[in-house]
């Protein structure tokens, strides 16, 4: 007996009619507006090596990975990120091409998902790589093309929260924590758990850091959340991720794009290739961080090329399912219905074809009498009926 051969497996599911068209057509629109930039399309394996993620810098614990054996023995896994094997391509098959790179992609990546989290463990995503250039206009172009992005996809309204993974990295590198409470305090800035981030820091010795990151999940909202912070902290590398986001912020609001953007400096994010500006973009109708993305200065360097890079994906099935907004919806009638009478079932396929280059949808009748072929009409909400016979073709409307 075949005990799972009618389910899924936890973390994925069957995908249907409507549900495949709005995937695609939020893949094609993305698609088309990267390429309007300039960005080029690459597509990596779905099978890479382990050792491409392999690296402190992944913050990915194997656990929630697939990995699994090759046929020699060597630790094989399923993408479970697309920006690192974008920068190996980078460093090792586009050594030698013109910088700065524009690249983008549109594929799926799969991760072992907590239970009750929201997420699925296999997923699509399309976003962009900017390669080469570190300056304050790389950074500009890639998170208003985020903003774009997310307007793009037509969800309703969307907002981008920004920090800088150098502000963070300052503060608890003046904690003297070891790693298991670093991770711990880093998970509970990020789900803005007050009581147990205190609780947790009331246990390290009492210092200037201690007493900011107290603050951070607090530290939200506009441009005066930046003098807030500025106020508390001393430290030339806390202060100089601060200036940078409010240079940034100005020039985002020289665009009059400060409406779609917040400053959240308890935004924590566990891949720890990030070295300067990240952000989040979320949709309204979904709970979910549907766009993530960052600067990463040194993650290329780790593949034996010093490049400085920035990026962010976006995360179709989240945008799907509020385009959906959680309502399955039958897939539309055809235009027409194709009905041949016996030896005429040639006919009526070059007819088919013939209607198709028209733009309009058909179907080709299966069935064995004109009757049945109206019944099925009626039954799925077909219209019209053309029978193609020996002395031609009879288009009938069907009420």
């Amino acid at each position: 007996m075949n005990k799972y051969e009618k389910m899924t497996p936890q973390g994925t599911r069957d995908l249907l009619f409507e549900e495949c068209d709005i995937r695609r057509n939020i893949e094609t629109g993305l698609s088309a507006m990267f390429k309007s930039r300039g960005y080029k399309k690459v597509i990596t394996p779905t099978l890479e090596f382990f050792d491409v993620f392999d690296r402190p810098s992944a913050g990915m614990k194997p656990e929630d990975i697939y990995i699994f054996p090759d046929y020699a023995g060597r630790l094989m896994v399923l993408r479970p990120d697309s920006t690192m094997p974008i920068a190996r391509i980078a460093a090792t098959r586009l050594r030698n091409a013109d910088l700065p790179l524009r690249l983008y992609y549109n594929q799926r990546v799969f991760r072992r998902a907590k239970s009750y989290s929201g997420h699925s463990d296999e997923a699509t995503q399309s976003g962009i790589e900017l390669i080469g250039s570190n300056g304050l206009s790389a950074d500009l172009e890639v998170i208003v093309t985020a903003l774009d992005a997310l307007e793009r996809c037509g969800t309703g309204d969307f907002r981008l929260e920004i920090c800088h993974a150098g502000f963070y990295k300052a503060l608890i590198g003046s904690l003297r924590a070891d790693k298991e409470k670093t991770e711990a305090i880093s998970e509970l800035i990020e789900t803005k758990n007050f009581a147990a981030l205190n609780d947790l820091l009331s246990e390290l010795p009492e210092n200037d850091a201690a007493r900011v990151l107290r603050d951070l999940p607090r530290l939200f909202g506009g441009r005066e959340v930046l003098e807030k912070a500025a106020a508390l902290c001393e430290k030339e590398e806390e202060l100089a991720p601060l200036r940078y986001l409010d240079e940034l912020y100005g020039k985002l609001s020289q665009i009059c794009l400060e409406d779609k953007i917040s400053i959240d400096l308890g935004l924590v994010h566990r891949n720890n290739y990030y070295t300067g500006v990240v952000f989040r973009g979320f949709v309204e109708g979904s709970g979910l961080t549907v766009l993530s993305g960052g600067r990463y200065d040194k993650l290329i360097g780790e593949f034996g090329r010093n490049l400085p890079a920035i990026g962010f994906g976006v995360e179709i099935d989240a945008l799907a399912a509020v385009a959906l907004n959680g309502e399955l919806k039958p897939a539309p009638a055809p235009d027409v219905l194709i009905y041949g009478e016996k030896g005429c079932e040639a006919q009526a396929i070059a007819h088919m074809r013939l209607l198709t280059q028209q733009g309009l949808i058909c179907e080709n009748s299966l069935a064995t009498s004109e009757a049945s072929a109206v019944k099925y009409a009626k039954g799925i909400g077909i219209n019209r009926m053309d029978s193609v016979s020996e002395t031609g073709v009879t288009t009938k409307r069907i009420d």
